[in-house]
């Protein structure tokens, strides 16, 4: 997984919001590991340009 990211944010989070990362972490994990396609949802930069959400959250200026 080169130039990967994950960082969660999980202090002060419910036990079921907790539930639902760790279940979306394990899911991008499983779809890394049998070569499966990462949800567009999950993703925010592939290939070295943004995607997924991070194609609506974010703009990159040079």
């Amino acid at each position: 997984m080169p130039h990967h990211g994950m960082t969660p944010h999980i202090s002060g989070s419910s036990l079921s919001a907790q539930a639902r990362y760790a279940a979306g972490t394990r899911e991008i994990l499983e779809s890394w590991f049998t070569g499966r396609p990462i949800r567009d949802e999950y993703l925010i930069v592939d290939a070295g340009a943004l995607a997924g959400t991070g194609v609506h959250s974010y703009s990159v200026t040079t």
